[in-house]
């Protein structure tokens, strides 16, 4: 299969831009449970290896103690055992992998952890973050760093699946992921078809996602492509027309910078993808789903507290959550917004946020990957659980 984007791929494994600036991250592998005093249960137990399955081994166990299903920090065979529904419930840790550093892209994580909204339903959240130097989530959740994940897409998932892990799609936190196009103001960026012809930067080889633009609109291969880093420059200085981007980062960063610019992500041509996707393996929801639902609830107050005010999180992620890098306010109050417009869905609206729609799933989401030249994809009902969603929301 080919190679979709991965964001520690695309921001050059060891660099990022923010506020114009290209910083190297300094951020240790992974940190378990920011501001966790309780080093007993952070990480796996030793020698756990990357390649156990997902579900045998789970982040956080008692040191010393493997036990399948039992979330990190919680008691060896604790397991949740009221029913969906009911706020409380058995005291139980959700541990979160994500797939990157500190950053407002979390903010929900952050708010629902600070103003009590994952206590209120008896849930312990453990935050881990990522980086450009770590595993993918589907990695570390197989060698026992988490319970749920947080991919970029859903390729990783469906990859790791086919090498054997049982990872299910349980959510996901933006309707629509944060990669697309960048161009500068007067380039006449309508549409897929004003594309066609073009002189588009990106990485070295990630050009098969822009082709499947094209292909899913039965449009001409007709663009030419020129290899670039991370940083945007090159789109000012001309030598394209197009960039290939996080509609979250470039883009804010060149404005902070004085450019104008617009940027639509990928779904906007026709090329849905969902962002931020949260999974688990069918194996520890099957022992922890109650636990699961009540977690969802939970970070669903978070998401409702950063959309009531994007900037409340932003003094978390300098004080605690980021206070070992270096965050640039400046970014983080403009990125705030750009990652809440991609929330909403007609779908959403109906069936409320971080909800993922089977049908788009089917008719827009797998013939895109298709599209992108990727092959043996499983079916709907193989990817994705929306009952656990829809506890959550009721739960609420």
């Amino acid at each position: 299969m080919n190679k979709r984007y991965d964001r520690r791929l695309f921001l050059a494994r060891s660099t990022r831009v923010v506020g114009g600036l290209t910083i190297a991250s300094s951020l240790p592998a992974v940190l378990w449970g920011c501001g966790d005093d309780d080093d007993s249960t952070a990480g796996t137990s030793a020698g756990t290896s990357a390649g156990t399955a997902a579900g045998t081994t789970t982040a956080g166990t008692v040191a010393g103690t493997t036990t399948a299903g039992t979330a990190p920090g919680t008691t060896a065979g604790t397991t949740a055992t009221t029913t969906a529904g009911t706020v409380g419930g058995e005291p139980g840790t959700v541990g979160t992998q994500t797939n990157w550093v500190p950053d407002i892209e979390w903010a929900a994580w952050y708010l629902a952890e600070e103003n009590g909204h994952f206590a209120k339903y008896n849930v312990t959240s453990k935050l881990a973050h990522g980086g450009p130097n770590t595993p993918a989530a589907v990695q570390l959740l197989a060698a026992g760093d988490g319970n749920v994940g947080i991919s970029s897409g859903e390729l990783d998932i469906i990859r790791a699946n086919a090498e054997g892990s049982d990872y299910v799609i349980i959510a996901a936190m933006y309707q629509r992921n944060p990669l697309g196009l960048t161009w500068l103001k007067g380039t006449k960026i309508n549409s897929a078809a004003d594309l066609v012809g073009k002189r588009i930067g990106g990485p070295q080889g990630d050009n098969v996602t822009f082709e499947a633009v094209l292909k899913i609109n039965k449009l001409p291969l007709d663009y030419t492509y020129v290899p670039m880093s991370f940083d945007p420059q090159p789109l000012v200085d001309g030598e394209m027309d197009v960039i290939i981007s996080y509609v979250t980062n470039q883009p804010i960063s060149l404005r902070l910078q004085g450019h104008e610019v617009e940027a639509k992500p990928y779904s906007d041509f026709g090329l849905p993808s969902y962002g931020d996707i949260l999974f688990a393996s069918k194996a520890w929801i099957a022992d922890n789903r109650d636990l699961l639902v009540r977690y969802l609830a939970g970070l669903l107050l978070g998401v409702d507290d950063n959309r009531a005010d994007p900037k409340a999180a932003i003094p978390l992620l300098v004080e605690k959550y980021g206070s070992d890098t270096e965050i640039d306010v400046d970014y983080a109050t403009a990125a705030g917004p750009e990652y809440i417009k991609l929330m909403d869905s007609d779908f959403t609206d109906k069936n409320g946020l971080l909800s993922v729609d089977p049908d788009k799933m089917k008719n827009e989401v797998l013939p895109g990957l298709k599209a992108a030249g990727n092959t043996d994809l499983p079916t709907v009902d193989e990817l994705l659980d929306v009952s656990i969603m829809k506890d959550a929301h009721a739960l609420g």
